[in-house]
């Protein structure tokens, strides 16, 4: 708030005593607010505006109203005040039900006070509280209108009662009113009404009063010898223990101090005032209105609320407005008098904030001003005519004329549609570009032309298109001379400021101008030019190496309009012609970089896959890796300029722009992050940092237990290919052992005895080859004879007195091992037979051992 009076100060000090109009922006119901009955107005630590309203409260972040009611917590939603204490909670009273509540100035919800049943029990239906102090130890004291004295409640819940006393309601009226006052305790400086002829001492002040307290009892100190305060007229009252009352047309509604000689004051249906220490009126706000709060926030816009209208606030105080009409010109003489053309052709000279009509326009045409600075004489344009303004001198007619170029007369005339005019001998001559002529100008002994399609060139009595550089191509509006540096300045459609000298550049939106179409260009010396666009003033200061800066100042600073017209400086006051009407500022103000502050940065939410979440250092699955924030910088001044950049700290080194408050990550990898947000106007550094931590964890399958769980499983099934593949080669190995440490032990000569034909057989049994079935019949192949048995070929083996001599290899083919001679994939040869080992069979090729 210091800072915010300072800025006060700044602006209001050169203007005591002028009427002023200024630039209101109105907020109601439409924009959010929940009643047009507002009754208060309070900034939070973080700049949040809030509202105290007959329908709740609301907050305001220069963007939206966050409205709360009685679903919010609230106990009732007709809130009167605000009334912030040195701890940091902001209590509210609710009106209806009797009842305190609070909420810390960083905001977490609402809390009812805990002692409101012993508060009820000490006030009446009819009491309104208007003043509560609370001490380093909470116990809170309270006064206002309907309470007698004042009621304590101690942080036990323990009520006292201090000047309580009551007059006696018998006593004719005139004597009880003689016993009505003003209290105020000096220790704290809550205030309250007594009804008993209390005198003051070391605690009390008491302050005799005229008129009988109302529920818009107020006090505020201005300074340590002088207070002001409302019961039902507006008073002073002095250290001297005079009470001043001052005639007002309407009741006032509430007062607030401004600094130490200056307060507000507020009026049913008569608008607001500020008011010196003596009473005087100083301004004057919102007619018509009834206002019933006020507030200099911290970048020092004004807020007012009223009782039947909403919200008004002025941005910048420091801009104010001389009239709403259209101004199309702009130009001062050499006695610092300002001449205006107006887009209805009315041409007027400001004196002193005072207005003279010199010509009363035919709404045919826009009026079109300009000074000659080489006989002292300013010209006027409107309704086909050229005057001058300065010696009344008998008007030039000419047909047309849309623009007056710079040095009037001396010899350029005016442009209009395809014609520029100079006098030339004493006569008037009309040149034809062939083109729409927008400006003309001379320089080094020639004419310069604006066209839509570039620039063009009189010389030597040949008109033709004068484009040395591709930036001379674009359309141009305007085209003004430095004779001192040679230099000229064109306002361009494209190209922002072009300027032509010994080079030719252009200074546009990579430079900081606000808009790359220009409409007029103002030269205020040799070292300063002024551009005008649809999107705001902009100011151009070249060093003498012909570098430059850029300041600008637009809607969002507190303009009227973007739509800039024209600009003249006149001592340190800048007047700017736009659209909507004429304003005028301090020339410092366009160099004010406090105001450029965000008052605070914060993360508001955070969503997961669009899910909310607000817990830090989160840890999320693998698939919820679509992270969004919402990011909140409050600058009620500056809310469309605000810049954030933005970084995940882990992965960016460099910081991205953007000016959406929607920060969206949508398929961010597994890892640990740390979002970092900054918020900055106008690239002014800030020590704000907001920072929110999380991490996203790898799916299962790339966790180290997985891997390790993978890893032993991945052992473990080895192991047991392994074992199973090394025993099942070592029972090959160890049967192969087995039959030949058999036939070694059994040398003598084995038969297999089978019948056959009714014959009976015995061969030796080394002599078989193979056996091949036949369904149920078995051919035994030998060298030298096949015999077919009636037998099974599963049962041949075990029929064998050497069944480890054989191996079956097919659904039809058992083969003896020692007579195999090769093999293949899926085939053995036995002698000159090529048997087929079968699909099911192909493993048992493993047991044939060479």
């Amino acid at each position: 708030m210091k800072s915010a009076l300072l800025f006060f100060t700044f602006i209001f000090a050169p203007l005591t005593g002028i009427s002023q109009s200024y630039i209101y922006e109105h907020f109601d119901v439409d924009d959010g607010l929940p009643s047009s009955e507002v009754f208060d107005v309070y900034q939070d630590k973080l700049g949040h505006i809030w509202f105290a309203t007959d329908r709740g409260l609301s907050r305001f972040n220069g963007y939206e109203f966050k409205n709360f009611t009685s679903k919010d917590g609230l106990p009732g939603n007709t809130i009167l005040d605000f009334f912030p204490q040195g701890d940091g909670r902001i209590f509210c009273f609710e009106l209806h039900s009797k009842t305190l509540f609070y909420f810390n100035e960083v905001f977490d919800g609402f809390k009812l006070y805990q002692f409101n049943d012993e508060l009820r029990q000490s006030i009446s239906p009819k009491t309104i509280i208007k003043s509560i102090f609370a001490d380093d130890k909470s116990n809170l004291t309270l006064g206002g209108y309907s309470i007698q004295g004042f009621v304590e409640i101690s942080n036990q819940g323990k009520v006292n009662k201090h000047y309580n006393k009551y007059f006696e309601p018998d006593l004719p009226y005139v004597e009880r009113k003689s016993h009505i006052k003003l209290g105020i305790l000096k220790q704290n400086k809550a205030f309250g009404s007594l009804f008993y002829n209390y005198d003051s001492d070391d605690s009390l002040l008491a302050i005799p009063t005229e008129h009988p307290n109302t529920s818009r009892i107020s006090v505020e100190f201005l300074n340590d010898t002088s207070i002001v305060f409302i019961n039902n007229k507006l008073a002073t009252f002095t250290a001297s223990k005079n009470v001043t009352y001052y005639d007002t047309e309407q009741y006032p509604t509430g007062i607030q101090r401004i600094n130490d000689t200056l307060f507000w004051v507020g009026y049913y249906s008569q608008g607001a005032e500020f008011r010196d220490i003596s009473g005087n009126i100083v301004n004057t706000f919102l007619p018509n209105k009834s206002v019933s709060s006020f507030l200099i926030d911290a970048e020092g816009s004004y807020w007012f609320t009223t009782l039947d209208d909403g919200v008004f606030r002025i941005k910048n105080p420091a801009i104010q407005v001389f009239t709403n009409e259209n101004i199309n010109s702009l130009v001062k003489d050499d006695k610092n008098q300002l001449f205006a053309g107006y887009y209805n052709g009315d041409i007027t000279r400001i004196k002193n904030l005072e207005t003279k009509l010199l010509y009363k326009g035919k709404n045919d045409r826009p009026a079109q001003v300009e000074f000659n600075s080489e006989r002292s004489e300013v010209y006027a344009s409107s309704d086909f005519i050229i005057k001058n303004l300065t010696k009344k001198q008998t008007p030039i007619i000419i047909e047309g004329g849309r623009k007056l170029p710079e040095n009037v007369l001396n010899p350029l005339v005016t442009v209009k549609s395809t014609v520029f005019t100079i006098i030339e001998n004493d006569t008037i001559g009309f040149y034809d570009t062939g083109v729409r002529t927008e400006d003309i100008c001379m320089f080094n002994n020639e004419i310069l032309i604006a066209t839509p399609s570039g620039l063009y060139r009189k010389r030597d009595n040949e008109i033709k298109p004068y484009q040395p550089s591709p930036l001379l191509k674009s359309r141009l509006y305007d085209i003004d001379v430095n004779k001192t540096k040679n230099k000229v300045y064109m306002a361009s459609q494209d190209h922002g400021v072009i300027v032509y000298g010994d080079s030719i550049y252009g200074i546009d939106k990579t430079n900081g101008l606000t808009h790359n179409s220009v409409n007029e260009v103002h030269i205020e010396n040799d070292s300063t030019i002024w551009a005008c666009t649809n999107n705001g003033l902009n100011r151009i200061e070249f060093r003498s190496d012909d570098t430059f800066t850029v300041n600008t100042i637009t809607k969002s600073d507190g303009l009227l309009s973007n739509d800039i017209n024209d600009v003249e400086i006149i001592n340190d006051t800048i007047w700017v012609a736009t659209k909507r009407g004429l304003c005028f500022f301090d020339k410092g103000l366009i160099d004010r970089k406090d105001t450029l502050n965000v008052l605070s940065l914060s993360i508001k939410s955070v969503l997961v896959n669009k899910a909310k979440t607000n817990v830090n250092n989160v840890k999320l699955n693998h698939d919820q890796n679509s992270i969004d924030f919402e990011v909140e910088a409050i600058s009620h001044r500056n809310v469309d300029k605000i810049e954030y950049r933005y970084r995940l700290k882990e992965i960016d080194t460099s910081w991205t722009k953007t000016s959406n408050r929607l920060i969206s990550f949508p398929s961010l990898s597994p890892g640990m992050y740390t979002f970092e947000v900054k918020a900055l106007v106008n690239d002014e550094k800030n020590d704000l940092l907001s920072l929110y931590s999380f991490k996203i964890l790898q799916p299962f399958w790339k966790r180290w237990w997985f891997y390790l769980l993978t890893a032993v499983l991945f052992c473990g099934l080895v192991y047991l290919f392994f074992r199973i593949r090394v025993l099942s080669y070592n029972k090959d190995i160890i049967r192969e052992l087995l039959r030949l440490a058999i036939k070694r032990l059994k040398r003598k000569e084995r038969y297999y005895k089978f019948r056959a034909n009714g014959e009976d057989f015995k061969i030796p049994t080394h002599e078989i080859l193979f056996v091949h079935s036949q369904g149920n019949y078995l051919d035994i192949v030998t060298p030298k004879k096949t015999f077919t048995i009636r037998c099974k070929i599963g049962d041949f083996i075990s029929s064998t007195p050497d069944s480890l001599e054989y191996l079956r290899v097919h659904r039809s083919y058992i083969v003896r091992l020692d007579q195999v001679s090769s093999k293949g994939r899926n085939w053995v040869v036995i002698k000159d037979h090529k048997i087929p080992v079968g699909e099911t069979y192909l493993n048992e090729l493993e047991k044939i051992q060479f």
